[in-house]
């Protein structure tokens, strides 16, 4: 053939490599349209989605519905012939469950309010009527500030913050991401973010401040019944319920810890009533009551573990999997019921086509995730390497890699290399016979998982439509079954199997990262 330009010879070059990279990499596109077909004709998802959501809903560490969950799946993965499934013990800490709340202004009109215990949450001392009272944390800068408040709090229900803004039009989200925004979230990002030299001065402006557990001491130490805020973000009957403390940096369940104080989080629109009632001197009273559980006597927690046995390197691993535990304000929908159902899916698609994978596929569904990833931390800690004793297990080599769903259900539109180049000419064959589903893209950077990136293990997240990475529903009382997306349910299952297969049957193992230093 006669090459006309440098560009031609190029092109015939690019053509020439993709194909040796093609040839080198096997496909399995028969036993991708039999999981495709399987999943479309006899999809469990649906309905699998349903139980985790309605009958179980909230799915918080260790709470009765997490441990009912848990056994459900294992159940259920049981019935679909899976192997070795069970539930995974580990050490966790404290549970918390909250058992009943109710929230009213009594005057000067009476309002039932929309709230929530920020989880770990004390409880009050019965049912409690007091003044609303607010104190603006922000403001608090010393001990003085405070003295006007002193033997003035007494069964004070204190709002903690100003009001909070709320947009006068809900913002429509596209169906999912389009090809143009999509190509942006591959290309690679250029220059610093600045976040550290905002953390710094951040501290900085903080170091002579009273933290915030010195306020919190002194109002309840006055008496005060509970703390309000919002969320910060949410509006439109959103609400979305983070740990108690607003901050990573209490850990609540560890067993010891003290007490955090009583504190509610409430809809936007009712506490900034409230605020412009009190901005108008008029006494606002509430009534409150909350009871809530702690279970201090065992600290154990438990994943869900299921196999299908590999063949022929069987001692070698593929994991795919979510977290079953959620936050409790909701019922835990696009966080994460949605992975679950996929995961669990996948599981039972590839059993009912027969395959024989040359790897064990193992599927997790890990607990207390929003914790800090706790469930699936044990897992590696357990079986491939523990970061806090730094010692690798004997299945450190042996895995091949974890690949995660978390937060959505919309369609899964790609997956991130996490800086590994050398990987994306393997997931960009994979994905392949996944075009037709909307699966197109291989990210340069993303989300990795800190259970599996800390000691050097390749760990993916999946990349899904906007619709369920909506911030308003994650973590919310309004993640509910009604924001699941049926498609992306099915299609999910589809593409995290396919992956399983794929991952299981190539001759080589992925390309490893350098692990941190210990």
């Amino acid at each position: 053939m006669k090459v006309k330009s440098g560009f031609a010879l190029g092109m015939v070059l690019a053509v020439l490599f993709a194909s040796l990279a093609s040839a080198e990499e096997e496909v399995y596109w028969d036993v991708f349209q039999e999981i495709k077909d399987e999943v479309f004709a006899n999809q469990e998802v649906i309905e699998n989605a349903s139980w985790l959501c309605d009958v179980f809903g909230p799915r918080n560490a260790k709470s009765p519905s997490y441990r009912a969950s848990a056994e459900w799946a294992v159940k259920k993965l049981k019935e679909y012939g899976l192997s070795n499934a069970r539930l995974e013990p580990y050490e966790f800490g404290v549970g918390y469950v909250n058992e009943y709340i109710s929230v009213h202004m009594m005057s000067p009109q009476y309002m039932t309010l929309l709230a929530y215990p920020a989880t770990w949450s004390s409880g009050t001392d019965g049912r409690v009527r007091g003044q609303a009272v607010y104190i603006n944390f922000d403001e608090i800068s010393s001990e003085a500030d405070l003295e006007k408040y002193r033997g003035k709090l007494q069964d004070a229900i204190v709002f903690t913050a100003p009001k909070q803004e709320v947009s006068l039009i809900i913002p429509l989200l596209e169906e999912r991401f389009s090809d143009d925004k999509l190509d942006e979230m591959a290309s690679v990002k250029v220059g610093p973010s600045g976040s550290d030299r905002r953390r710094g001065r951040r501290r900085r402006e903080e170091e002579d401040r009273l933290s915030r557990q010195q306020i919190i001491d002194f109002v309840f130490g006055e008496g005060a019944a509970a703390i309000v805020r919002t969320d910060g973000r949410s509006d439109y009957g959103s609400v979305v319920v983070e740990n108690s403390g607003y901050t990573m940096e209490t850990r609540p369940w560890e067993k010891g810890a003290p007490p955090n104080p009583t504190e509610l989080v409430m809809a936007a629109e009712h506490y900034n009533r409230i605020m412009r009632i009190l901005e108008k001197d008029v006494p606002v009273e509430m009534e409150v009551e909350l009871r809530v559980s702690f279970s201090r006597d065992d600290l154990t927690d438990h994943n869900v573990i299921a196999e299908i046995p590999g063949t022929d390197l069987a001692h070698e691993v593929v994991v795919i999997g979510a977290h079953l535990q959620a936050n409790p304000a909701g019922t835990g929908a696009v966080d994460n019921a949605a992975g679950v159902v996929a995961a669990m899916e996948a599981m039972r698609a590839l059993v009912a086509i027969g395959v024989k994978p040359r790897r064990t596929i193992r599927m997790g569904l890990w607990g207390a995730h929003e914790m800090g990833t706790f469930g699936n931390k044990s897992h590696v800690a357990k079986n491939f390497a523990d970061p806090k004793t730094k010692e690798y297990k004997k299945d450190y080599d042996n895995l091949f890699a974890y690949f995660n769903m978390d937060i959505g259900t919309g369609r899964i539109r790609g997956v991130s290399v996490m800086g590994n180049e050398e990987v994306r000419s393997i997931f960009t064959e994979w994905i392949r016979p996944l075009k037709a589903l909307g699966m197109t893209h291989i990210f340069t950077t993303g989300m990795t998982h800190e259970a599996y990136s800390e000691v050097g293990l390749p760990g993916f997240y999946f990349n899904q439509d906007r619709t369920a990475m909506d911030d308003r529903h994650a973590h919310s009382n309004m993640d509910t079954y009604e924001r699941l997306v049926p498609e992306g349910l099915i299609q999910s299952s589809v593409v995290m199997a396919h992956f399983a297969y794929q991952a299981a049957m190539r001759d080589e193992k992925l390309p490893r990262i350098a692990p941190l230093p210990w």
